[in-house]
């Protein structure tokens, strides 16, 4: 019969502890970011609280223990979660190509060719391939969209033709309904280059850190410079007034003056939506290219 020395009974005892702690904690784990814990912390009152801050998710419809929040609008749903399994799983970015110039006998319409939005309350997120650009203020959880077109394209489009008009055309995916009667959302032209990124529906795809390109504090993965939200200009090219029904529809804004300035040497860098008011409430996503419908369009007139 084998005899176990002192040092390898103490051994057992210490593996022995350590598996039983090792379920303990896993079953504390499950029970405290499952439905059973948050279900019951979140009452409704303080999940809208949570969505009025920017930072939210639906105890009810989750199909999976969760105990991580995310911003406004992103509802747990299983598409959402193959998505985001998908993206966290297999590190790869799913990107649309630059789509052709559609031209007629006196227009052209381009289709972005990198779009993103950044975050003030996740200042180190990139959103480089979500499916929306999110507009939205209440303050520190504010949210500016970004959208740039093809150099090569713009110049090919503009051609030796006389300019008569530009405008900016993007589409509202859905509105929130939160939107105060005048309240608008302004369009200025950005004034340093910007690098799109891959990652998406932060927290989740931003995990993997291969997101690098635009957020809140650095316009591209080297260069944090003078950003802090975007560069642009302070003169507004344009505005348009958010109603709370304004859902499933396009919006432009004129931004002649802008080309107009790219065809006299001045440097193209797309432009940024936001909020003209950036502490009320009220917040719009548009489509990005990833949807592959509604694709943000720049459409030039001619004479």
């Amino acid at each position: 019969m084998t005899t176990l020395t002192t040092t390898e009974h103490s051994g057992i005892k210490l593996l022995s502890v350590m598996v039983i702690a090792g379920v303990a904690f896993s079953g504390m784990t499950f029970f405290m970011l499952g439905d059973g814990f948050t279900s019951s912390l979140l009452s409704d009152k303080n999940y809208e609280m949570l969505c009025n801050t920017g930072l939210c998710f639906d105890p009810s419809s989750a199909s999976f223990p969760t105990g991580l929040f995310i911003q406004q609008n992103q509802g747990f749903d299983s598409q959402m979660i193959g998505t985001n399994t998908d993206s966290f799983s297999a590190f790869r970015a799913v990107k649309t190509s630059v789509s052709d110039i559609q031209f007629t006998e006196n227009s052209a319409i381009l289709f972005s060719s990198k779009d993103s939005f950044v975050r003030e309350g996740l200042q180190t997120s990139n959103e480089g391939s979500n499916k929306v650009l999110r507009i939205m203020g209440t303050g520190p959880t504010t949210n500016r969209a970004l959208i740039g077109f093809d150099e090569i394209q713009l110049g090919t489009a503009l051609g030796d033709k006389t300019l008569d008009s530009a405008k900016l055309k993007i589409f509202v995916v859905d509105n929130d309904g939160q939107w105060q009667e005048g309240q608008s959302v302004t369009v200025r032209s950005l004034t340093e280059p910007w690098q799109e990124g891959i990652g998406s529906n932060a927290p989740f795809g931003n995990f993997i850190g291969t997101q690098k390109g635009v957020t809140w504090n650095c316009s591209s993965e080297d260069n944090c410079e003078n950003w802090n939200g975007g560069s642009f200009k302070a003169t507004v090219a344009d505005t348009v007034v958010i109603s709370n029904d304004m859902s499933g529809k396009w919006i432009e804004f004129d931004v002649t003056e802008d080309i107009l300035a790219y065809l006299d040497g001045t440097p193209n860098y797309g432009w940024i939506i936001m909020k003209s008011d950036e502490d009320s409430s009220g917040r719009i996503n548009i489509a990005a290219r990833e949807t592959q419908d509604n694709i943000p369009q720049l459409e030039l007139t001619f004479t």
